[in-house]
């Protein structure tokens, strides 16, 4: 997108109609002071929305408008029109150019056009929103601008990061969703204060209209029910009487065979306790044996750990001497190449000094044999001194390293002794712990009981069963939230449909009108479905026809457009069905692509479309072809000699004629792809609900499972279970405890050994250390004396030098390279030997390290000896605690058997016992209810007869069909409702289904209010989100760039961007600081004016380093800086020019310079502006000159 033309006619100073064309790169507008430049930045502002007349140099907004001059009158209006190439739609419009012209009339009325149509001020803002070009940008900047920004308080300065971050789009949708908040909110108090009034009416007439429905109901049926449950006692009480009188007979004799089986199974109990008790004396013995067998397996496990202990700490130090070695062996190789290199080197510098000697000797073989011998002197006096010098460094690092390595041994031996102290109380505190847990062994180990595997078994399934259930809920949750989310896009999607989000102004008020206006279908985004592969295709060749309504005749079209006009809602195309005709390619076109590579089919046959609509839609899409890509698309056209449209997967468009759109498109969501997304939302929400439903189902049967589980282990014998848990804690604390000590001894032994290798390696250090200090005395003795004999031949030499000082210029010259090239041989020779030394180092600590590892060696040989032997017997131990353990295996299954057959007879024995109870007790129950049945059948008798004058046969032939039990509820019922009820007043039915009515369907409006309100919230907050996550990214973006560009601007120095609050990205302010070269970090307030304008000009620059705009406007930003700033700003201009077009208003030659256009304001006429041609080439020349 770039800005083609500017078209100003009444604007300020611009009197006359005055039109710039504007090209890509970098425009300058130059002109004397007072000429109008600044008119022109203003111009742009304006027709781009402004609406503040103090920004535009105005007390009112009239004062735009040309005021006359001495020999004008004034104008009664201002217009403004700019022209932009909107071919790569950045602005979200379907037209290649946009025009936007804003036009202000005396009066104070305005009128806003978007290309030549009429439209609103807000349509204009939304248009450049979040383009780069918004009110609250960075892109058209001004003296006074600068000052504000630094003048502004942080929070105010965000909005030029928000404005780069795209979101003001979003701000403003949270404004308006607020704004809809709000008017929810009162919408829902008024509704509730109503709900709130009928409440009170609803239910005391509720309860009055039941009660008097109820009273006329149960009225009715009680004398009914009475009579007839009065004949159903007197059957049943015949019929029962006889039954007893059979049933006590049985039950005599019940009772006499029920004592007769307790007396038999309370013999078998008794014998099988008996045996149980053997059995459990058996078991005692075998753990005893099993626990002394065990004690002797964890002392030689311990042995075993030892001597592991040592053979790891062995092979660890084997480990670093072998990785050590491995490391000297690639520093000697790496060395050796070193001295390869060195050895190559020296033998060239040697051939190169012998030329340079030659040259000298050419020059002075008189004087050369008294220089050479005493240079030669101070070179090996020199070399001498080098060698010790080396040899003194080389013993100086070894002392430093024996002294670190003695230091590290002591703080090892003080750390050892510690570590023995605290190991020896650890093992007394462990003595007693042991004793304490044996003697609660032995008073412990005769109460075991069998439901401890019972009730071990039921807690792990409620533990495992409340696991899966915790996991499954929380899976049920996150399920529950995510299609929260997917409701909330669905519905989301579905407003926007029903609102018509995304189409013009024109379509929207039609389809929203569609119901008064007779005719009105629907949009042809609407009534078509494609699949999604073909959405961008469909979108880039249909373009705007998507926005076509199709009517039903013309008659409809035409009421349609008149009430358009009437209304000033904007335009629309509207096809009638009843004249559109199907298009469609012949067979011999088809037949000449069908078969082609890339050819995918026609595009009507490949969407779906209601067939009454077949004739609108096949005469959009009936001669389309989609391709693959655009070479395929290529083909085809040339099959079709370029006379149909065609158009690939991703949207670029071979037109008729040969004319090809195409390139990249700003990603954004068009009606068709929502209508896709729409369709797509729709069906993971069924999924995803009957993947919820099934959830929850699974969830229940769980729940229930885990209360079945525990109530089953509430069962348990709660003093028996308590017994078996101290049981087993005690076993497992006995076990730790020998375990520990084991642990102890073993740590024990493996410290004493550590501390007696490390005594040998203290020894052999100190060793070492004083053999080096007394080699150190007599290298620092040889160093003194070689010293003084230099310091003597080079006075020698020196005096030599003093004495030919008449030698000509090219022996000196002579000299001099040959010095030269002397030194550098001596520093090669000097680093050749400072590497053969370090040689030397290496290989002898390698010997050393080599001689330790085969040490360890041999000493990890024996202990693997050593090891072997106890492995043996501590094989022989665990077979016999195997032998042991299967006995006790088997013994404990015959306890099993033993006790499960136990328990079977004392549930035979209880069940006897019950059995016989059971039957006394129905004896005597029998024999209390013939007593019963006697007066009840009397009594229901003389009742009938008394209360209804009926005799039995008589009630009889009127009873009811229903059951007893039945009628007894319902009779229960009644005569509790019946005392309940009270006075009744029968008016209140009709009354409560009145205002019933009412309430119901406020509370449904109150579900609508809320069910908005709610919706409103998450969009709210999804904005939020979106807009924090936006700036964040823009700003630390802009912020990097800012922090590079600046010490680019400034030739040095540093700045920041910082967020005055981070943890409240939508509110937080942005402070800028910068620290110029040579200055200390300060605040913006307390730069220069220059400093401050370069500071701003690199937030520019850094902005558009993020997210460059399409457009720039500069007015005298660099009027404050000096000439070298001047140039380097114009620098960076050329840089950024490719992707950002610059419209420059600048009066310094240097800005001019890097223009690639120029154009000049004048007043050849007073009080108004002209635009004047300026000669690019002169500007050139001059500044040069």
């Amino acid at each position: 997108m770039q800005l083609k033309t500017l078209e100003i006619n009444g604007f300020k100073s611009f009197a006359d109609k005055t039109v710039i064309q504007f090209d890509h790169g970098i425009t300058g507008i130059v002109g004397p002071n007072g000429s109008g430049k600044s008119n022109i930045t203003e111009a742009i502002r304006w027709a781009l929305g402004e609406q503040s007349a103090k920004s535009l140099r105005g007390g009112k907004m009239p004062d735009i408008i040309f005021a006359g001059s001495s020999e004008r009158k004034p104008l009664n209006r201002a217009e403004v029109t700019l022209t932009f190439d909107n071919s790569d739609h950045q602005l979200k419009s379907d037209y290649d150019e946009v025009s936007v012209t804003r036009i202000l009339y005396r009066d104070g009325t305005s009128a806003f056009y978007l290309n030549q149509k009429s439209c609103r001020l807000k349509d204009i803002v939304n248009l450049f929103m979040d383009s780069g070009l918004g009110r609250e940008s960075f892109s058209i900047i001004s003296q006074g601008k600068i000052a504000a920004i630094f003048n502004s308080k942080p929070e105010d300065r965000r909005g030029i990061i928000e404005e780069a971050a795209g979101v003001v789009k979003y701000k403003q949708r949270k404004k308006e969703a607020d704004s809809q908040l709000s008017a929810t909110a009162d919408n829902l108090h008024r509704v509730s204060d109503i709900i709130a009034e009928l409440a009170q009416q609803v239910e005391p007439l509720k309860e009055q209209s039941s009660l008097a429905k109820d009273y006329l109901q149960q009225k009715k049926q009680l004398d009914q029910i009475t009579k007839t449950l009065l004949v159903r006692q007197i059957e049943s009480r015949a019929a029962a009487k006889k039954e007893q009188q059979q049933a006590l007979k049985t039950a005599q004799e019940n009772v006499i065979l029920a004592r007769r089986n307790q007396t038999d199974f309370q013999t078998k109990v008794t014998a099988q306790k008996e045996q149980q008790q053997k059995n459990t004396q058996r078991l005692d013995i075998l753990q005893q044996d099993q626990l002394r067998i065990t004690k002797q397996q964890a002392e030689l496990s311990g042995q075993a750990e030892l001597a592991g202990e040592r053979r790891r700490v062995a092979q660890d130090k084997l480990a670093d001497l072998t990785a050590e070695l491995k490391t000297q062996q690639q520093q000697l190789a790496e060395l050796q190449q070193v001295l390869t290199t060195e050895k190559t080197a020296l033998q060239q510098a040697d051939a190169d000094l012998k030329q340079k000697q030659q040259l000298v000797q050419n020059y002075t073989q008189a004087q050369q044999v008294d220089e050479a011998t005493i240079k030669r002197k101070v070179e090996a006096l020199r070399q001498q001194y080098i060698d010790q010098l080396q040899q003194q460094t080389t013993l100086h690092n070894e002392a430093a390293y024996l002294a670190r390595e003695q230091q590290q041994t002591k703080v090892r031996d003080e750390k050892q002794q510690a570590e023995q102290a605290a190991l020896a109380q650890q093992t007394a505190e462990l003595a007693a712990q042991v004793k304490t847990a044996e003697k609660t062994a032995t008073q412990l180990k005769k109460q075991r009981t069998q439901q401890q595997q019972q009730q071990q078994q039921l807690t792990t399934q409620v533990q495992h069963d409340q696991q899966q259930y915790d996991q499954q809920q929380q899976q049920w949750y996150q399920a529950l939230a995510i299609m929260q989310k997917v409701e909330a896009k669905q519905a989301s999607l579905a407003e926007m449909k029903e609102d018509y989000s995304g189409f013009y102004a024109g379509v929207r008020s039609i389809l929203q009108h569609k119901t008064q206006l007779t005719g009105v279908i629907g949009a042809v985004a609407e009534l078509l479905t494609v699949p999604a592969k073909y959405n961008q295709a469909l979108e880039a060749i249909l373009g705007g026809q998507l926005q076509a309504v199709v009517v039903s005749d013309e008659a409809a079209g035409k009421r349609s457009i008149n009430y358009l006009k009437q209304q000033h809602l904007g335009r629309a195309t509207f096809l009638p069905l009843s004249v559109m005709q199907p298009q469609q390619l012949n067979s011999t076109q088809m037949q000449q692509i069908a078969q082609q590579p890339g050819f995918i089919g026609v595009a009507a046959d490949l969407v779906k479309f209601a067939p009454e609509h077949a004739n609108v839609m096949r005469h959009l899409l009936g001669r389309i072809v989609i391709a693959t890509d655009l070479t395929a698309a290529i083909k085809l056209a040339a099959l079709l000699q370029h006379r149909v449209r065609i158009v690939t997967l991703e949207g670029d468009i071979l037109n008729p004629g040969g004319a090809m759109t195409g390139g990249g498109r700003t990603k954004q969501n068009g009606l068709l792809a929502r209508e896709q997304e729409q369709r797509d939302l729709t069906a993971q929400l069924a999924k995803m609900k009957q993947q919820l439903a099934t959830k929850e189902q699974a969830l229940q049967a769980l729940k229930a499972q885990i209360e079945a589980a525990n109530q089953q282990l509430s069962t348990t014998d709660e003093q028996l279970q308590q017994l078996a848990r101290q049981e087993l804690e005690n076993q497992a604390i006995l076990k730790d405890l020998t375990r520990q000590q084991a642990q102890l001894v073993r740590q024990q032994q493996a410290v004493a050994y550590t501390s007696q290798q490390q005594n040998d390696a203290t020894a052999d250090q100190q060793q070492k250390y004083l053999a080096n200090q007394q080699q150190a005395k007599k290298v620092a003795a040889t160093i003194e004396q070689i010293q003084a004999d230099l310091a003597a031949q080079q006075a020698a030499l020196a005096s030599w030098q003093e004495n030919q000082a008449a030698t000509a210029s090219q022996r000196q010259q002579a000299q001099t390279d040959l010095a030269v090239a002397q030194e550098q041989q001596k520093q090669r020779q000097q680093t050749n030997r400072e590497h053969v030394e370090q040689q030397s180092i290496l290989q002898a600590a390698m010997v050393r390290n080599q001689q330790q590892c085969d040490q360890l060696t041999q000493r990890l040989n024996t202990q693997t000896k050593d090891h072997a032997s106890n492995a043996a017997d501590l094989k022989r131990a665990a077979e016999q605690l195997a032998q042991i353990d299967v006995q006790i295996k088997t013994v404990k299954e015959q306890r099993e058997v033993l006790a499960a057959t136990l328990q079977q007879q004392e549930q035979q024995l209880a069940h006897a016992q019950a059995v016989y109870q059971q039957q006394t007790a129905a004896q005597q129950r029998i024999e209390a209810t013939l007593a019963s049945l006697n007066d009840s059948l009397n009594h229901a008798l003389t009742q009938l007869e008394s209360d209804y004058n009926l005799s039995f046969e008589a009630a009889k032939q009127a009873a009811l069909p229903t059951d007893v039990a039945e009628l007894q509820q319902q009779q229960k019922l009644l005569k509790l409702g019946l005392a309940d009820l009270g006075e009744v007043n029968i008016g209140a039915i009709a009354e409560y289904e009145r205002v019933s009515q009412r309430y119901e369907f406020l509370l449904a409006q109150r579900e609508d209010l809320l069910s908005a309100r709610e919706q409103l919230t998450t969009t709210m907050t999804e904005m939020d989100q979106e807009v924090s996550q936006r700036f964040k990214a823009t700003f630390e973006a802009t912020a990097k760039a800012f922090a590079t560009i600046f010490p680019q601007m400034f030739g040095g120095g540093q700045a920041s961007l910082s967020l005055t609050d981070p943890a409240n990205l939508l509110t937080t302010g942005i402070e800028i600081t910068a620290q110029p070269p040579g200055k200390k970090l300060q605040q913006l307030s307390l730069l220069s004016g220059g400093e401050r304008a370069l500071t701003a000009i690199t937030l520019l620059f850094a902005i558009i380093h993020v997210r460059p705009v399409p457009l720039c406007i500069l007015d005298e930003v660099e009027a404050a800086l000096d000439e070298a700033n001047v140039e380097r700003f114009g620098r960076f201009l050329q840089r950024y020019d490719q992707q950002t077009q610059f419209v420059v208003i600048t009066h310094r030659k240097g800005t001019m310079m890097a223009m690639d256009v120029l154009f000049g304001v004048a007043m050849q006429e007073s009080g108004v502006s002209h635009m004047v041609s300026v000669a690019l080439e002169d500007v050139k020349t001059e500044a040069h000159a």
